[in-house]
């Protein structure tokens, strides 16, 4: 098959190109511009027209080049599918569907109700999305394993990391609160995070946290390497993929989860949600080695059983077969 995936969001759309292509597909990865994609949205009014036309060029390439199938990304995102008036699975991700503006609201209804197929990338967003789409199915990220692997045993650092934004959507103030609970009664266990998020400056200003910048996605494999405890999100209750990479490194992920049941098996995470909590689970596993390594090693299993980039790419691989059969016999489409 020729597939375009569109719009790289968390990496997810070209790992799952390189999946595809090593079933034997030929795949395209596009990218849109987005201009002005991180203005608020009162004022996104102002570059729409450099949207419209960047939407234009892509229209053009799409018809062009008449692929088999398109997977876009983002959810409003599929009005591209709708105007190129191709085939196409519609994937969500997050702010896409649980986040509506009046902008965005009817756009994105007709782009999942018009889809062939829809996945969403994490439990959470069920509610959004089914509602629409009764047969939208759940789709693990998938997660390169071969690049995050451990680099060096997770016993061998008492470091921790936080691996998530210091923002209130990831639960930065608890995180803050564990970290200011470390530096009054565990001084010795120091923490890294990366800058960027409104709670930037309130952990620059605790002694036991250092700052780094926002890292390269080549770069983060060595990053978690040198840490022992990673610390993720703690208001979602789901793990994106900056969690499941850290797993994937064999290390132990504190976080709150709370969709276990969307699994076979329930994620090996380390639960925690308030400072305290959070505090409480980071000490435990910095004062034994021998734990933070099996928490690890765990974790790193469960993403090999459910993450794996082949898998994944064989559920959209199959997806796209039955949409492509579906269309030669119209008797099997989806109900919209």
């Amino acid at each position: 098959m020729r597939i375009a995936e569109i719009n790289d969001v968390a990496s997810v759309a070209s790992e799952l190109a390189r999946g595809l292509r090593a079933r034997g597909h030929d795949v395209t990865l596009l990218q849109p511009r987005l201009v002005g994609g991180g203005l608020p949205p009162a004022i996104k009014t102002v570059v729409a027209p450099l949207r419209a036309l960047d939407w234009a060029r892509m229209l053009r390439r799409l018809r062009r080049e008449r692929f088999d199938l398109l997977h876009i990304h983002y959810a409003y995102l599929g009005m591209l599918g709708v105007l190129a008036k191709a085939p196409y699975i519609l994937h969500c991700h997050g702010a896409d569907v649980w986040a509506l503006t009046p902008f965005t609201r009817g756009v994105t209804r007709r782009a999942l109700r018009q889809a062939s197929h829809v996945f969403y990338s994490t439990p959470d967003l069920a509610p959004h999305v089914l509602p629409l789409r009764p047969d939208a199915e759940f789709l693990p990220n998938p997660i390169d394993t071969h690049t995050f692997r451990p680099l060096q045993p997770a016993r061998e650092s008492k470091r921790v990391y936080v691996c998530c934004a210091l923002d209130d959507l990831k639960g930065a103030p608890r995180i803050l609160a564990g970290c200011r609970v470390l530096a009054e009664t565990r001084p010795d266990i120091q923490v890294t995070a990366v800058a960027g998020g409104q709670h930037t400056a309130a952990f620059e200003a605790l002694p036991n946290v250092t700052l780094i910048p926002r890292q390269q996605r080549a770069a983060l494999p060595e990053v978690i390497g040198r840490h022992g405890v990673v610390v993720g999100q703690v208001n979602l209750g789901a793990a994106g993929m900056a969690e499941l990479e850290a797993m994937a490194c064999a290390r132990p992920v504190v976080c709150h989860f709370t969709f276990d049941a969307a699994y076979p098996g329930p994620p090996p995470f380390v639960r925690a949600q308030e400072g305290d909590e959070i505090a409480a689970a980071v000490i435990q596993m910095v004062d034994d080695p021998e734990l933070r390594q099996r928490t690890g090693d765990a974790g790193r299993a469960w993403i090999e059983r459910y993450h794996d980039l082949d898998a994944v790419a064989e559920r959209v691989e199959r997806a796209a077969r039955d949409v492509l059969a579906a269309r030669k016999d119209p008797k099997c489409g989806h109900a919209s």
